[in-house]
């Protein structure tokens, strides 16, 4: 088992070997059902923020977040980040805490492996947080779009738009398919972006993260749909944007290690 392995095997334990979390699912599930949805997902968005604390702990990590100008609130959003590796889910389902609003509705987009698993990613468990699963191996775009559309009325939506862990710091390029979803029925986008998380690998190139055991997560601004014209223009100015936040953060990363 290689380093970064190992530590992906340990973020994933802590809820499932840490009695807090099958407790406040339980919970979790009995508010849902009886309809006290706000109960419900205040507990969720806790155990986001428990699960990346402990894990940060454990690693003697620090986190470097910046909300910016970012309003938690409302709904009929894709909020949207780089996705290094796995380990990224506890910073992601963390943001309503870390926000400082703890009510905030965010649903996530996720494949098969929402139906494989009930409880990894915890988080995104579809019955308590409305999540939308798209089958890599039994596509349904008609059906997927539906979904989209009806849980947007309520939530915000979180997606990886690179569509992959890409096991590298460098951003790769968008995915086409939800995003054209969110051009075409003016879905605004959040954007956001994580650096360092490849500071939990023994890859030489990433010895400087290692080394600073800081891990960023900034919001990079927004982009609205009807700013333009083309979904081409769209797509490029989310790209854009993320990358150059992207650039900012590696620059404080280096110059962190050389002082």
């Amino acid at each position: 088992m290689g380093q970064l392995q190992f530590y992906v095997v340990l973020c994933y334990a802590i809820p499932i070997l840490v009695i807090l979390f099958p407790i406040g699912l339980s919970f979790s599930y009995i508010f849902k059902i009886t309809g006290l949805d706000q109960w419900s997902n205040r507990i969720n968005n806790y155990l986001g923020y428990f699960w990346y604390r402990s894990f940060f702990l454990l690693t003697g990590r620090t986190l470097n977040f910046e909300q910016g100008d970012w309003d938690p609130n409302g709904n009929n959003r894709f909020l949207i980040c780089n996705h290094t590796n796995a380990m990224e889910v506890p910073l992601i389902v963390a943001l309503p805490y870390l926000s400082q609003s703890k009510d905030v509705k965010l649903s996530y987009l996720g494949g098969d492996i929402i139906q494989r698993y009930k409880i990894i990613p915890l988080m995104m468990h579809k019955t308590i947080v409305e999540a939308v699963i798209y089958s890599e191996r039994k596509p349904n775009f008609r059906n997927f779009k539906t979904d989209v559309l009806k849980v947007l009325k309520t939530r915000s939506i979180f997606l990886y738009p690179e569509g992959e862990r890409t096991f590298t710091e460098e951003i790769k390029p968008f995915q086409t398919g939800v995003i054209k979803i969110a051009y075409k029925f003016n879905v605004d986008l959040d954007v956001f972006v994580v650096s360092g998380m490849m500071g939990y690998s023994d890859l030489k190139e990433y010895s400087h993260l290692k080394k600073s055991k800081t891990v960023y997560f900034h919001f990079c601004g927004s982009i609205k749909a009807k700013d333009y014209s083309t979904f081409e223009t769209y797509l490029a100015a989310a790209e854009t944007l993320m990358k150059d936040k992207k650039k900012e953060i590696e620059a404080i990363e280096k110059s962190a290690v050389t002082v």
